[in-house]
């Protein structure tokens, strides 16, 4: 059966989560396969030809990719918006996902979702979604492309298009996310890099516009992101509030990193607003923020907006409770708890 890439938009979009994982098996079944896109191979080989009405051909030992499961037909994309369905004797399915399973370490294979939306030190910078998207203005997004990973909660992925300027959400069975936090798990935890301190890593600056060394934020246990601008009369109202938490906590808090994310069009307003708030920190002028997906991506609708991550973006608070603005006093009320627990010594 030959199918569209609309189609496609369709049928991924209400995917079903991965089911729990009862203990890695050995040796790959069929079965173990179905709804589980972290245990196919990254490609399979047809096994014989494939023809289709207009002239299209898939040929035997074509490589191809797996998009979708469920223990009965297998849909696979052959490229050029050929998107068929095909019984799983007539590809390698079976024989590659066993071969890449062997691979891995016990470890490895025990990794389950819940494991990896727990453990933020195994989130990747970036994940490629089985499923395609349809966005307000109409423009598809075609199943198999790579986006920004921004968070994990309660098995939904938050997602974010650059291209598009779009945050986008998926489940964990529509991307590849196990399969590349498998990478990481076989990296000692200290050396699993920081993507926020990754994303601060260049033009940062202080209230003089000079650059600030990215050194302190690469060392950060806790990131406070605080977007805000200088024509913002409530951004004005908040920022002491944040300036005194700030500096009071600073000392004893050697691993918080809190960095002013700009909404400011012309850099002197940037520099001039930070100098008047006596603002501590760096900021990140607006230029370079719409070009760091990591956090553009955190962005609301509304400032001030406060954002609270762990060393590996997990948001720990913020402005943005369950989808709705509600200002950021609550964050801030949080983050004092965040440092009396002691998680940025």
């Amino acid at each position: 059966m030959l199918r569209s890439a609309a189609t496609l938009l369709l049928v991924l979009a209400t995917a079903l989560p991965l089911a729990s994982q009862a203990g890695a098996p050995e040796t790959l079944t069929l079965r173990d396969l179905a709804q589980r896109p972290d245990r196919w191979p990254a490609t399979v080989k047809l096994a014989r030809d494939f023809k289709f009405s207009g002239g299209a051909v898939a040929r035997a030992g074509q490589a191809v990719k797996i998009v979708e499961f469920s223990g009965g037909q297998v849909l696979v994309d052959a490229g050029g918006d050929l998107l068929f369905e095909i019984p799983p004797q007539d590809c390698d399915l079976l024989e590659g996902a066993n071969a890449a399973w062997k691979a891995l370490s016990p470890a490895q294979r025990a990794l389950d979702p819940a494991t990896v939306e727990k453990d933020s030190s195994l989130w990747p910078e970036r994940v490629a979604c089985f499923a395609g998207f349809v966005l307000e203005d109409g423009t598809e997004l075609a199943p198999g492309l790579e986006y920004e990973f921004l968070g994990l909660e309660r098995g939904e992925l938050s997602l974010w298009s650059a291209q598009h300027r779009s945050k986008l959400g998926a489940t964990i069975a529509q991307t590849d996310l196990v399969v590349r936090a498998r990478a990481r798990l076989a990296l000692e935890p200290e050396q699993r890099s920081s993507r926020i301190a990754a994303a601060l890593a260049q033009g940062l600056v202080d209230s003089a516009g000079k650059p600030v060394s990215s050194e302190a934020a690469a060392k950060a246990k806790l990131y406070v992101l605080y977007y805000s601008a200088s024509w913002c009369q409530p951004c004005h109202k908040f920022s002491p509030s944040l300036v005194k938490l700030v500096n009071e906590s600073a000392a004893a808090n050697p691993g918080l990193f809190v960095a002013l994310m700009s909404s400011d069009e012309k850099d002197a307003d940037l520099l001039a607003y930070m100098r008047e708030a006596k603002m501590p920190w760096p900021a990140l002028p607006l230029t370079r923020l719409q070009t760091t997906p990591a956090l553009l991506g955190h962005a609301a609708g509304s400032i001030p907006h406060l954002v609270v991550l762990d060393r590996h973006g997990k948001v720990l608070t913020s402005s943005m409770q369950e989808g709705r603005y509600v200002g950021p006093e609550k964050a801030l009320e949080d983050l004092k708890k965040l440092l009396a627990s002691g998680i940025a010594k």
